[in-house]
């Protein structure tokens, strides 16, 4: 890991600690099959997997760490790393049961042709699963997180904290089974191939 990934572990630990460690708990109960992980980022999501549920997992991030390709994976499992972005996957259509990303479509150059291949990617039937930071909500909260998202975009390697990416799944097509707001600007949930 290079000191930008140690610096945002170490940022995140309060929250992932008490907020965000309970979210993904429930989040990853009902994932199966063959599993692609959008921006696994520093793999904080690996231990919640439940192995015996996964037939494949592919991962696809810009920079997949070391640290993850190193990460104890089942032997019976096909694990397969992929240095792309979200924007050009190189997979046929219908290939995934399940995509998950977490904390990754604020920093995506452009969230709705990535989600388009998201779509593209999923077998149908198939569910996404997603955390992310969103627009808050409260007018006070929206002004400051609109002012503050130049700084950010730039410090954070990309990151908008003004995106609303629940909006853009629906817009992407996908139908919004499950949606949960929380700690003001965080949305979980899941969503299907609208019909």
């Amino acid at each position: 890991m290079n000191l930008s990934d140690i610096i945002y572990d170490s940022f995140m630990l309060p929250l992932e600690t008490f907020v965000l460690k309970k979210k993904r708990k429930t989040m990853f109960k009902n994932i199966e099959g063959n599993i692609l992980e959008i921006g696994a980022g520093t793999g904080t999501n690996l231990g919640f997997y439940d192995f015996d549920m996964i037939s494949s997992y592919t991962v696809v991030d810009r920079r997949v760490l070391e640290k993850i390709r190193k990460f104890d994976f089942p032997k019976d499992k096909k694990i397969k790393f992929i240095n792309s972005s979200v924007e050009f996957l190189c997979f046929e259509d219908d290939t995934f049961d399940s995509i998950v990303f977490t904390l990754v479509f604020c920093s995506v150059d452009d969230p709705l042709k990535g989600l388009n291949e998201v779509k593209r990617v999923l077998k149908p039937g198939g569910r996404i699963y997603f955390m992310e930071h969103v627009m808050p909500e409260h007018s006070i909260l929206k002004n400051l997180f609109n002012r503050l998202n130049s700084s950010w975009n730039k410090l954070a390697n990309g990151c908008n904290l003004n995106r609303e990416t629940a909006d853009m799944i629906r817009d992407a097509g996908f139908e919004i089974e499950t949606l949960e707001r929380f700690f003001g600007a965080f949305i979980v949930g899941r969503a299907i191939v609208k019909q």
